[in-house]
């Protein structure tokens, strides 16, 4: 098909600079995959009449070759044609008149890196282009006035499935972007199983974010054993204290923020008290960082988190860590399991995890683009924080307060899971007085409030749920979780007036709501606690300014509660 395009070029153009080589074929897909629908579709015809003659450096789309449908890892050839409309000629090898094609805006954006190809810098595969933003170099040494330049280049289909565009546009390097044509390629990446994927994902380089769980072996086990059940996970032996260190959990990119969470659980009487170390690319180790003492029930300690840690290689701010100037390559995490009495219930931890990122030395684009064009709404429990206010002075009080105890009992609700009347009686006669008893499991002494991160998502594991802090990179990402029937709390903050719509018109350092749905345009759907009333809980926000707010507040934190065999992208 591409050499068809080619012959209908040739027969249009006066004269050719360079004509392209034939397509490579491609590669296997991995030994993991069934997927064997890949191909090419027909090529783009060229226009019938272009511009000639512009003063300067001008260029004029001719032609390419056809949209991709790859397996994941797989790779294409792809060829664009370029007709030189200006007066002066396009010379290889000297700056100021060399043609190359550029990334370009729509995405992934100018001048930046892409998943689709690149020299292997900046995140991007090592596919020969010239530089990760230049996706092809003129093909031959004079491409003059009149001529037509056939540039060529390698995709490569991402791990991930899903519709992607790799929007380019000429330039001559070191003088001057030529015309936007608005040409991209389509570059669809088939499921495993080579069924069509469900949306668009953007072709940017995504965020240096990853989540990590330190598996339980091999570790070292002082005083305490792996439990041989279906939920697995670490108990005392004997006595009333014993501690599970992991192993060093390499992470892919150099780290400056780790956010551990958990699951476990702590029958009256016992605790848990979670550490983190890091270490540098040197080999360094840091001191241990304290990330919490926790146990579900306030009968036994106070959960808390442990101010005042900071040195030269980092700090913890509540119940993140963060490095100082030089990043980290590793962590490992160490648990600490205790009782008061030796014949009392062992505390168990079933689960642990640690969401690293370096999102400090990223800067997203706004807005990203769709992952679906649909409408989609989840029918998520809608509760707010401010009926709450003066509640409760010995948890917070309520109000401002409760944003996040607030959204993760919506979620909680959501699955169908709740406090039973009994365990609510204590509360009251306040309204939603399971609101209420999430802020008070969810209290954190020592920050004097209920918005500690991991504190939440291990208050939601208390009731059978799968829930875990982690981050995204955008809000295409967010649509699969929706589109998935997972809602997702977010940790937003924004100036005064960046988010209309919001209750408080000063702005703020800090809230967290449940992202539910998005409209057809885009814009998020959102149950925001922050409501005068629980019918006033629904808001929709502007794309733009939200993902502003979240992943430019935040760096786009958020819990994922689900149950144990939901599926989660």
């Amino acid at each position: 098909m591409v050499k068809g395009l080619l012959c209908a070029v040739a027969l249009l153009a006066a004269s050719m600079a360079g004509a392209p080589a034939d397509a490579a074929g491609l590669p296997t897909a991995p030994s993991s995959a069934v997927c064997t629908s890949s191909g090419v579709g027909p090529g783009i015809a060229p226009p019938s009449r272009v511009p000639a003659g512009i003063p300067g450096f001008h260029a004029a789309w001719y032609g390419q070759s056809g949209y991709p449908t790859l397996c994941p890892g797989e790779r294409s050839s792809a060829v664009v044609a370029f007709y030189n409309s200006g007066s002066r000629g396009w010379v290889n090898g000297r700056m100021g008149e060399v043609a190359y094609l550029g990334t370009w805006n729509g995405d992934p954006g100018q001048d930046e890196a892409t998943v689709l190809g690149g020299n292997g810098e900046m995140g991007s595969p090592q596919t020969g282009w010239p530089r990760f933003n230049r996706v092809a170099g003129q093909p031959s040494d004079y491409v003059g006035p009149g001529q037509v330049a056939w540039f060529q280049f390698t995709i490569q289909a991402p791990d991930r499935p899903g519709s992607y565009r790799l929007y380019i546009r000429p330039l001559v390097e070191g003088a001057t972007w030529m015309e936007d044509a608005g040409v991209f390629w389509q570059v669809t990446v088939l499921n495993y199983d080579g069924t069509p994927p469900a949306g668009r994902v953007s072709s940017r380089v995504p965020a240096p974010i990853e989540d990590t769980t330190p598996p339980w072996a091999p570790a070292q086990f002082d005083n305490v054993e792996l439990v041989q059940s279906a939920d697995g996970g670490v108990a005392l032996v004997g006595g009333t204290r014993g501690i599970w260190t992991s192993t060093w959990v390499q992470t892919r990119f150099p780290f400056s923020q780790l956010i551990p969470s958990w699951s476990a659980e702590t029958p009256t009487g016992s605790w848990i008290e979670v550490e983190i170390q890091a270490r540098t690319a040197a080999g360094r180790e840091t001191r241990w960082w304290r990330m919490g003492v926790w146990a579900y029930g306030d009968e036994t300690i106070r959960r808390t988190s442990v101010n005042g840690q900071s040195d030269a290689d980092g700090v913890v701010e509540t119940d993140t860590f963060k490095t100082r100037a030089e990043k980290m390559t590793a962590y490992r995490a160490r648990v600490t399991l205790a009782r008061g009495a030796a014949g009392a219930a062992s505390p168990t931890l079933r689960r642990i995890y640690a969401v690293v990122s370096d999102t400090r030395s990223y800067t997203p684009p706004y807005p990203s683009p769709r992952y679906t064009d649909r409408a989609m709404e989840l029918s998520v429990p809608r509760y707010s924080q401010e009926i709450h206010a003066g509640e409760f002075p010995e948890y917070d009080g309520g109000g401002e307060a409760w944003c996040s105890p607030t959204s993760t009992e919506m979620v909680v609700e959501y699955w169908n899971k709740r406090p039973t009347p009994n365990e609510l009686s204590w509360v009251g006669p306040h309204a939603d007085p399971q609101v209420d008893y999430a802020a008070r499991f969810t209290y954190d002494v020592a920050y004097g409030g209920t918005g500690n991160w991991p504190f939440n998502t291990a208050y939601a594991s208390r009731f059978g749920l799968s829930a875990r802090v982690l981050q995204l990179g955008s809000l295409n990402d967010a649509e699969r979780y929706i589109l998935a029937g997972v809602p997702l709390v977010a940790s937003i903050s924004h100036a005064r007036g960046a988010l209309p719509g919001f209750l408080n018109n000063d702005g703020t350092s800090g809230h967290l709501l449940v992202i539910v749905g998005f409209t057809t345009a885009g814009d998020v759907i959102a149950n925001d606690p922050a409501a005068t009333s629980d019918a006033t809980v629904r808001r929709v926000y502007g794309r733009e300014a939200f993902e502003l707010a979240w992943i430019g507040g935040s760096g786009g934190v958020f819990y994922v509660i689900a149950t144990p065999n939901t599926f989660v992208p």
